[in-house]
C-alpha cells in the first residue's frame, strides 16, 4: 500500500451486525443469513456508502471459538463465505474487507489451547472469505497471541493486511496483552500492510495527538484510526497527524481528505527494537551483552529468571528440536529481556519463531542456509545478529 503526495486519506466503513437485526439475532444466539439474499435489503440496512472506499464485512464476531462460545449453530465457514459474497453484490467501485475478530481465547501456557489451533482456527475463517474480498482487517484484537495468529493465517494469501487494535498509550505488560506500540512494531516487521488504533470519544484529543505522534515515529507503515465509535468525526487537527486510513461508521460524517502526504519514514536511530508481548526492548548493537545458552527442558522458570536477573541484555536459548521450541514457550513469558535463539534445525527454530509471542533475534553463528533464513525473518520479523 503505497503512499504518494497525490494520495488522499482511504475512507473504510465499517458494516455492524447490529445493522441486520433480522439477521443476526444474538439474543437468541441464532444467525438467519437467508434476509442478505436481497441486495434491496443490504442495500437499505447499510444506507449511503457513497463517502467510503472500502466496505468492512461485519464477520468479527464469525470465527470459529467465538460461534462456539455464544452456541451459535452455524458453520464458520459457510456463514462467512455468504455474507462476503452477498456484500461484494453492492460493492460497485469499492473493495470488500473482510474483518477478522479476536476469539478470546489465553493460549498456552495461559490456557488450553495452543497457539497452532488457534491459527487453524483463523485459517477456516480466512480460507472461507479470501474468493470474495479484496483485503483483510484484524480488527479490535487485545492479545498478541491473537493478533499474531491472525495475521500469520491473512498472510497465507496474496492480499493485503490491516491491523487495528484499542488505543492503549502504555505498555501493557499483563500475560497475552499486546499494546499499541508493540502490536505496532509486532504487525509490521511481520509484513502488515497497514496499523491503526480504534478510540473511544471518552479519550481526550491531546491523548488522541500523543499516542499517533509516538506511533508516527516508529512505524514503516500507513497508520490508520478507527472513528466508529465516535458520535462524530473528530476535529480536523486531529485527522492531519501522519494517519492515512480512516474507519469511520455509515452515521458519521467523515473526516475532511486531504492531499498531503502522510505516511513518513519513522525517526528511529540507531536501535534494534524487539517485542514481546505489551513489553518492548531497545538495543544497540555495538553495547549489547549477550547470555550463554541455555538448554529448554520442561521446567526452566528459575533458569530463565536467573539469567534476567544478570547484567545481560539478551537472553540465547539453544533450540535443537520441536519439543525445545515447545518446552521454552511454555515457559518465555517469564524473561523480562529480548530472546535469541541459536539452533542449527530449521524445522525447529521456525516452531520456536511461531510460538514466541514478538519479536526475537538468530544467532549468527549457525549454519542454516542465508536464503532459509531470510524466509523465516521475513515470515516472524526475525533479526539475525
Amino acid at each position: 500500500m503505497s503512499v504518494d503526495d497525490s494520495h488522499k486519506q482511504t475512507i473504510i466503513i465499517r458494516i455492524n451486525e447490529n445493522q441486520f437485526p433480522e439477521v443476526f439475532d444474538f439474543n437468541n444466539r441464532t444467525i438467519d443469513p437467508s434476509p442478505l439474499t436481497d441486495a434491496e435489503y443490504i442495500k437499505s440496512k447499510v444506507g449511503d456508502i457513497s463517502f467510503g472506499d472500502i466496505l468492512a464485512l461485519p464477520t468479527a464476531g464469525l470465527n470459529p471459538f467465538v460461534l462456539k462460545k455464544n452456541n451459535m449453530d452455524t458453520e464458520c465457514a459457510k456463514i462467512n463465505s455468504l455474507i462476503a459474497s452477498e456484500f461484494g453484490k453492492i460493492k460497485n467501485d469499492k473493495k470488500i474487507a473482510g474483518v477478522i475478530g479476536g476469539t478470546g481465547i489465553s493460549t498456552d501456557p495461559f490456557g488450553e489451547t495452543s497457539f497452532t489451533e488457534l491459527i487453524s482456527a483463523y485459517d477456516e475463517q480466512v480460507n472461507a472469505l479470501d474468493d470474495h474480498v479484496d483485503l483483510f482487517i484484524i480488527d479490535r484484537i487485545s492479545s498478541m497471541p491473537d493478533m499474531r495468529a491472525a495475521l500469520l493465517s491473512c498472510k497465507k494469501t496474496d492480499k493485503a493486511v490491516l491491523i487495528c487494535i484499542d488505543a492503549d498509550h502504555f505498555e501493557n505488560t499483563g500475560n497475552n496483552r499486546v499494546s499499541s506500540l508493540t502490536g505496532l512494531i509486532t504487525a509490521q516487521e511481520m509484513g502488515a500492510d497497514g496499523y491503526g488504533v480504534a478510540f473511544s470519544k471518552k479519550q481526550k484529543d491531546e491523548d488522541v495527538a500523543a499516542l499517533i505522534n509516538e506511533l508516527t515515529s516508529y512505524s514503516k507503515i500507513p497508520l490508520m484510526m478507527d472513528l466508529s465509535f465516535f458520535d462524530s468525526a473528530p476535529a480536523e487537527k486531529l485527522t492531519c497527524l501522519g494517519v492515512d486510513m480512516f474507519i469511520c461508521s455509515v452515521k458519521q460524517q467523515p473526516p475532511l481528505r486531504s492531499s498531503k502526504k502522510f505516511f513518513k519514514p519513522p525517526a528511529i536511530d540507531d536501535f534494534f527494537v524487539f517485542t514481546h508481548y505489551g513489553s518492548m526492548f531497545f538495543l544497540k548493537a555495538d553495547t549489547t551483552e549477550i547470555s550463554e545458552p541455555i538448554r529448554c527442558q520442561p521446567d526452566m522458570e528459575d533458569i530463565i529468571t536467573e539469567v534476567c536477573s544478570t547484567s545481560c541484555d539478551v537472553l540465547r536459548v539453544e533450540i535443537n528440536s520441536s519439543d525445545d521450541a515447545i518446552d521454552f514457550a511454555r515457559n518465555s513469558h517469564m524473561s523480562t529481556i529480548p530472546v535469541m535463539f541459536v539452533s542449527e534445525n530449521l524445522i525447529a527454530l521456525k516452531m520456536a519463531l511461531m510460538l514466541y509471542q514478538g519479536i526475537a533475534l538468530i544467532d549468527s553463528s549457525t549454519l542454516i542456509p542465508k536464503k532459509d533464513l531470510e524466509k523465516i525473518c521475513k515470515k516472524y520479523g526475525a533479526v539475525v545478529y
